[in-house]
């Protein structure tokens, strides 16, 4: 088979990232890189021998591309997913999969219909111990409560789109991929309430210290709860998540999951199974999509993980618990 030719939109850290992962593959083809940043956007092409366009919209346009990889800015992930689903392309989308819900839906509905793969860049699928906490979870019962807190030091530079409204969205979105997991293993919500703090925010959305928290009632049963912080004093960052059910406890202070029973307190398994790279396994998905429909199930779960964040943002917005 021949090699799959990628075209690679942004030219920022993870668009390098993911040109010199795919570079590395024998099965692809870094062929263009697209990027508003003539300078990096050129620089990232001549180290790839890729042709440099300033216009992602041409980039798309191009014949000689069998898969897109997208990794500009949040507000515009969901454009550019449709847009590469309309012209038949294939999409790897770093997360989130866009800012508004109506795009990642119509994006998963190109890729039914059009029989092309659709990757969020969200990990789990690929990750031993998600893995082995789902399996776990299958053995501890009914879910009570999920909880996840995270707690980060003002100290530091930081992109200037991150804390950042209109570009980046509120902090549970651009923290998706805290969200995802969760909603991997427990399955959608039945509504979204959120609340929110900002610190010296200004009239373009740019802020320098945040709370956020969403909670949700599982549609399956239970309650899930996230809290961040941001710009915070505390002298390093912490990370804490619980997941509660009714035979068992699994808990990560950031060491490595235990898990925590009426009896005992033993450390959870991670299985060492060799697994693809996310760029290998979205390769292989594209080269089995010429025989068979392209499997969904993870994109689905990242729209499902941005209806929270969404909705959290519009509960925050209209002073409401939001029904989903």
């Amino acid at each position: 088979m021949r090699n799959i030719k990628i075209g690679i939109i942004g030219s920022g850290g993870m668009a390098r990232h993911h040109a010199e992962r795919f570079s590395s593959i024998e099965t692809a083809e870094v062929v263009a890189i697209a990027s508003r940043n003539e300078q990096t956007g050129n620089q990232l092409a001549t180290e790839h021998a890729a042709t440099f366009i300033s216009d992602w919209k041409q980039l798309i346009k191009r014949d000689d591309i069998d898969g897109v990889i997208i990794c500009t800015h949040n507000n515009s992930h969901g454009e550019i997913a449709i847009t590469a689903l309309q012209t038949d392309k294939h999409a790897f989308v770093e997360y989130p999969l866009a800012n508004d819900v109506n795009e990642g839906e119509e994006a998963l509905h190109l890729a039914k219909t059009r029989h092309r793969v659709l990757r969020v860049s969200h990990p789990e699928v690929v990750s031993n111990t998600h893995a082995a906490l789902k399996q776990k979870i299958g053995e501890l019962s009914e879910l009570l409560l999920t909880s996840f807190v995270r707690l980060t030091p003002g100290r530091g530079a930081r992109p200037e789109i991150l804390f950042n409204l209109p570009v980046s969205g509120t902090p549970a979105h651009f923290f998706i991929y805290h969200i995802y997991p969760i909603v991997d293993l427990f399955g959608e919500a039945a509504w979204v309430e959120g609340a929110a703090c900002y610190e010296g925010l200004t009239d373009s959305g740019q802020y320098n210290r945040f709370v956020n928290t969403v909670t949700i009632e599982f549609k399956r049963g239970g309650i899930g709860q996230w809290s961040w912080a941001g710009g915070i004093a505390i002298n390093a960052s912490e990370q804490h998540e619980r997941y509660v059910l009714t035979e068992g406890t699994l808990s990560n202070d950031g060491s490595g999951w235990q898990c925590s029973t009426l009896t005992e307190v033993t450390e959870l398994t991670i299985p060492k199974t060799p697994q693809p790279t996310l760029q290998e396994l979205w390769l292989l998905e594209i080269q089995n999509a010429t025989q068979h429909a392209p499997c969904l199930v993870d994109a689905e779960v990242a729209l499902s993980a941005i209806r929270i964040s969404l909705a959290s943002a519009q509960s925050i917005r209209e002073n409401r618990r939001i029904e989903l």
